[in-house]
């Protein structure tokens, strides 16, 4: 077992699921853990039933529903009597499928959802003779696609199915066990449950912005998996938070990001700018004094962003800079530093936009240079995003601050729709400290690191390639912890690749191709 202890975005389940198999854990292990786990919560809360009582199990088209025919052949095996309604024909997973087949084995009895009906009709809870079902077990979707609230209302098969279900117990519902999360948790098709048995940890949105769990979850049992060793730490499951691309897409619906750097170096922000064009943001701009400008040669995919000042940043760019952030469909992320020197203009023009950026909510990279701006041992105040320090910069911005105590801070003097440990506002702020092993660091306990890559990646440049990436993720829409963990992921994964084709003649801008080419290999075991 692996000793995260953070509430876990629902999406965290599939990166795990996934970092898990790539680490050697093989994903039926987990499902069996899960399935017995399930089995024997519902065994235990049987006590007291009625002699020649049943438990039924519904059971979706994904992995939750596999969990739930795992439950079902235990529970068989174990003497008690089952039956299974299935949403769907079949599951939409390998392994959903064969723990499927292992509890057809057993002849338990599956009525399967035909869209109006059920291919055989499952017997009556009402009436002389009625069937006594002493619990019913939820494994239709669990964290599904969407989370809590009313978008995760479920459709289709599975909205029907819960229907049924709720006409079919209309006169007295028996106890209802969630597998993982009531299906459709938070919308007005929620079963009830009496009893959420959940897996790892809890999942973000399971509590209110006071700690206190929702309504329809009933007790909540926390369930651990047989993860391996180093599940929490970065991997290729990491791409399963990569936002989908939309066949309808129109520019810019990617995002746009503003690069601001440059002054006495003008290769920097050039390089931060190239990583986020090549993780899938559509517009980049980038935004540095003209004669740094002067000596660029501008790359066909980045756009030039004058601005007034013609040696360093000052505080005479400054509204240029927030008109161009705010207007017209602004920019969706900010990633300020690279190559900007330590002027106290400079630093004093940074802090500006860093408080405009956080009046706006626009989520901010702040790497480099821009991190001798921040306010010592303190988070930038109102500011959504990612702090990149090497560990000296880290040293002279937070002295010997944990990181994780600095954010902390924000949850006691922040807005709690920005800073809020139990919804998705707990992944808005992150610092990475970057070396041979990088550090994350995120609200509620999240604590990450990657490792691996190559050598050559101490060279100048790389620390401005992460910025840009992440600010790329940032811009199509990630939170800034999940854009930070594939960053970090995806930009190892490319020094190493790159590495070993180009050996230690391997440059920074070698690598702003690789990135995309490692994201596209990642996003093959997605799609």
């Amino acid at each position: 077992m692996s000793d995260a202890s953070w509430f876990l975005h629902w999406d965290e389940v599939g990166v795990f699921d996934t970092n898990s198999t790539a680490l050697g854990q093989p994903p039926l292990e987990l499902m069996l853990a899960a399935g017995k786990h399930l089995a024997n919560i519902t065994a235990s809360g049987v006590d007291g039933a009625p002699e020649g009582f049943e438990i039924w199990l519904l059971c979706g088209p994904g992995n939750n529903g596999g969990d739930g025919y795992v439950a079902a052949k235990v529970l068989d095996e174990g003497g008690f009597k089952v039956r299974i309604l299935a949403s769907h024909t079949s599951q939409k997973t390998g392994l959903a499928q064969a723990a499927r087949d292992h509890a057809r084995e057993s002849e338990i009895p599956i009525h399967i959802w035909l869209g109006d009906d059920w291919d055989n009709h499952p017997p009556s809870v009402t009436g002389e003779g009625a069937t006594i079902v002493a619990i019913l077990i939820d494994a239709l979707l669990g964290v599904g696609q969407c989370g809590a609230g009313a978008a995760s209302r479920p459709r289709g098969a599975v909205g029907e199915v819960l229907m049924w279900t709720s006409d079919h117990f209309a006169d007295g519902a028996p106890k209802v066990l969630a597998c993982d999360l009531p299906t459709g948790f938070g919308s007005d098709l929620q079963l009830r449950a009496g009893l959420t048995l959940t897996f790892h940890e809890e999942k973000l949105g399971m509590r209110d912005s006071g700690g206190n769990y929702h309504d329809g979850l009933g007790q909540v049992i926390v369930a651990p998996l047989p993860f391996p060793s180093g599940i929490t730490d970065v991997g290729i499951g990491d791409v399963m938070r990569y936002p989908r691309l939309d066949s309808e897409a129109r520019k810019g619906d990617r995002g746009r990001v503003l690069v601001v750097g440059g002054g006495p170096y003008h290769g920097a922000p050039i390089l931060a700018g190239m990583a986020a064009a090549r993780m899938g943001a559509d517009l980049i701009h980038v935004a540095m004094p003209s004669e740094a400008g002067k000596r660029v040669k501008w790359p066909i995919d980045l756009i030039p962003e004058e601005i007034p000042d013609e040696e360093i940043l000052t505080g005479d760019s400054v509204s240029a800079l927030v008109e161009r952030m705010t207007t017209g469909r602004g920019v969706q992320a900010l990633v300020i530093g690279p190559g900007l020197g330590r002027d106290e203009e400079t630093l004093s023009a940074i802090r500006s936009l860093l408080t405009a950026a956080g009046e706006h909510d626009i989520p901010c990279v702040i790497d480099a240079d821009a991190i001798y701006s921040l306010p010592p041992g303190e988070w930038p105040t109102g500011v959504v995003g990612v702090a990149t320090p090497h560990g000296v910069e880290r040293e002279g911005w937070l002295g010997e601050g944990d990181p994780a105590e600095i954010i902390s801070r924000l949850v006691e003097r922040g807005p709690a729709r920005k800073w809020d440990l139990y919804s998705e506002s707990a992944e808005n702020a992150v610092i990475i400290t970057t070396g041979d092993r990088d550090e994350i660091v995120g609200l509620g306990g999240r604590l990450s690191r990657a490792s691996g890559g190559n050598p050559r990646m101490a060279m100048a440049g790389t620390g401005d390639l992460l910025a840009g990436s992440i600010g790329g993720l940032l811009a199509c829409g990630m939170s800034p912890w999940a854009a930070s963990r594939l960053s970090c992921y995806l930009l190892r994964e490319a020094g190493r690749v790159a590495g070993e084709q180009l050996g230690p003649g391997m440059v920074a801008s070698d690598l702003p191709q690789y990135l995309s080419g490692v994201l596209a290999t990642a996003l093959l075991i997605r799609d």
